[in-house]
């Protein structure tokens, strides 16, 4: 069964609230009472500058895509990742990813019973909302199994850093990165936007070139954790950063969907 986990106040921009399952025109979703019997859910999570409607919209797509997820509730989570300055708001969305992991933990610490097993799979800087929420899990409280980042907005090395990611990943199963170097977005525009969230945020933030762009690297001499499984595209693809989710998919989207759909179930090396 899909779920919509909706924490935007407006279509576009606007602030994070608190989160609440919101019904389609004609779909069928699940409510909030059918979720508290779930005991496998997997959260889906769209990337930045990316309004309702069309988050929404990939994904359902995505969620279709998970065929080998049938036993697990789909919810897909839109969230205000976008703003009316377009992709000029890049350095003030982290700030919403951040609270949005913070409200998506409340939502799951409210509604999701407990010993239920979590997955997660992200687009963008949907990868932020994934780690920074599965960092604040309650101990304990849930079993993450499954984290599944596609071009992650998030720093390379931050799954080897306790002070970002690092006991996320060591509480989950295992965390599945799939990254492209012909990502002209994480390429060139992630490090400026990046460069100016720290100098924004200096006191949270630092910064660095992204996971999704050529996948994990160690940090302080700490190396990249075992349960982490990196996939790099093949150049030749030429799989851009608008090539993993879409509500109109084409065929570099379905192989997109079906590494999750891989990742999800639990294969050893998922491929690309």
């Amino acid at each position: 069964m899909i779920y919509f986990l909706d924490f935007r106040g407006r279509n576009v921009g606007g602030p994070v609230l608190p989160g609440r399952l919101i019904g389609l025109p004609g779909v069928a979703s699940g409510t909030e009472d059918d979720l508290r019997r779930e005991t496998r859910i997997i959260f889906l999570v769209h990337g930045f500058n990316v309004n309702r409607q069309n988050g929404q919209a990939a994904l359902r797509q995505l969620a279709g895509m998970l065929t080998r997820s049938t036993e697990s509730a789909l919810v897909a989570v839109t969230w205000p990742g976008d703003s009316w300055a377009k992709a000029a708001g890049y350095p003030l969305e982290g700030n919403d990813a951040d609270d949005t992991a913070r409200e998506l933990v409340r939502f799951a610490d409210r509604v999701v019973q407990d010993g239920a097993q979590l997955s997660f799979v992200s687009h963008s800087m949907g990868g932020r909302v994934v780690m920074e929420t599965i960092k604040r899990l309650p101990p304990g409280r849930f079993a993450v199994s499954q984290a599944c980042v596609m071009a992650a907005a998030v720093d390379d090395f931050s799954l080897a850093w306790g002070k970002a990611y690092l006991g996320a990943v060591q509480n989950s199963g295992r965390v599945t990165v799939l990254a492209s170097q012909s990502d002209k977005v994480l390429r060139f525009a992630y490090p400026a936007g990046d460069f100016l969230q720290s100098f924004l945020f200096f006191w949270k933030d630092v910064a660095g070139k992204a996971l999704g762009l050529r996948g994990p690297r160690a940090k302080n001499g700490v190396a990249v954790p075992v349960n982490v499984h990196h996939e790099q595209i093949p150049d030749g693809a030429k799989v851009d950063h608008g090539d993993y989710i879409s509500g109109n998919p084409g065929p570099k989207h379905v192989a997109a969907g079906k590494f999750a759909d891989a990742a999800l179930a639990g294969e050893p090396k998922p491929v690309y």
